[in-house]
């Protein structure tokens, strides 16, 4: 008899456990993946990073009832900046050196999302990464948006270590793919 009382003491325990939520707060700090490609500027390049508001990418809820709310815990527009003048120098551009007046390149985040629905007690969740990049320079100005998105399954709450880490690749990868734009690294480069 103890013996069942304890297990349904445990078992509830478990119930109450997976309803529980949770908060996963993560660092925005994107992931390079590396570029190949060496360029050179003839101009300044000032980077300007326009603020992201949001505060909270999503949240994620389990078939087994697990949930967690997905929060951003530093300054996404410092973080970004200092990504992207760090791109830049990787890149070869030298975004202090050469003739003014300096080109501008502008960086909107527009969307970071994480986005989960149930499938029978599988979770799926969709991240989204959406940034507009816009380049000028004297009477030229060119702008481009650039998106990626990612599906991924799973049946238990990923840590908070997984989240931001999947987050922060999947941006890198946004942010990667404005620099395989010709026509804004011809830009930059003017």
């Amino acid at each position: 008899m103890k013996a069942l009382i304890a297990s349904s003491l445990v078992l509830v325990a478990l119930g109450l456990q997976g309803c529980a939520n949770t908060t996963h707060t993560i660092n925005i700090e994107p992931q390079d993946t590396t570029l190949e490609a060496q360029y050179s500027n003839q101009r300044q390049i000032h980077v300007v990073v326009k603020p992201f508001q949001e505060t909270s990418v999503g949240h994620i809820k389990t078939g087994i009832g697990e949930k967690a709310d997905i929060e951003i815990g530093n300054n996404v527009q410092q973080a970004l900046s200092d990504y992207m003048n760090n791109k830049l120098n990787m890149l070869g551009f030298k975004t202090n050196q050469g003739q003014l007046p300096a080109t501008l390149f502008t960086i909107e985040l527009n969307e970071l999302s994480y986005v989960t629905k149930t499938i029978a007690l599988k979770t799926e969740a969709k991240l989204t990464s959406q940034i507009r990049a816009t380049v000028s320079q004297g009477e030229q100005t060119y702008t481009a948006t650039f998106k990626s998105e990612k599906v991924d399954q799973y049946g238990t709450l990923p840590d908070r270590d997984v989240v931001e880490s999947e987050i922060n690749e999947l941006l890198g990868k946004t942010i990667d793919r404005a620099f395989k734009d010709k026509k804004l690294v011809q830009l930059l480069g003017q």
